[in-house]
């Protein structure tokens, strides 16, 4: 009798978790290039422009986005969970507002029905911070 109880217990406890992986696997691939645009919320900071390109790997996206304005490269990685897409970029070259870190902004967007994004990014060192939003190159 004990062993029928475990077993029903692992059955329903499949069915918890069922809905978790159905979830995963029906997230919508992003990968793909994007206009950016964006702007820190700083007296000082000016709007910005560039493109972003997003490839998914395994269940992560390889990130690099080129800001023309400053004219660096910011790559990283990202992880998407339902409708958000969170970053974590930095540039190799230099890094802004101090010196050089990889891991140097997360950014957070929300993904549209359009497949545009709208997010909210900062800076790890400093807490400069702004907003952001990549539409797709059609």
């Amino acid at each position: 009798m004990c062993k029928r109880k475990w077993v029903a217990g692992l059955g329903a406890a499949g069915l918890i978790f069922l809905p978790a992986l159905a979830t995963a696997a029906d997230q919508r691939d992003l990968s793909g290039e994007y206009v950016m645009a964006g702007k820190g919320v700083g007296a000082n900071d000016s709007p910005y422009v560039g493109t972003c390109t997003l490839r998914a790997v395994d269940t992560l996206y390889e990130v690099s986005c080129f800001n023309s304005d400053t004219r660096h490269t910011y790559t990283g990685r990202g992880i998407s969970l339902g409708d958000q897409l969170s970053t974590v970029i930095g540039d190799l070259l230099k890094g802004d507002h101090s010196a050089v870190y990889v891991g140097e902004y997360l950014v957070t967007y929300f993904v549209a029905a359009d497949g545009g994004m709208k997010g909210r990014w900062v800076h790890a060192q400093s807490g400069a911070h702004g907003e952001e939003t990549l539409t797709p190159k059609r």
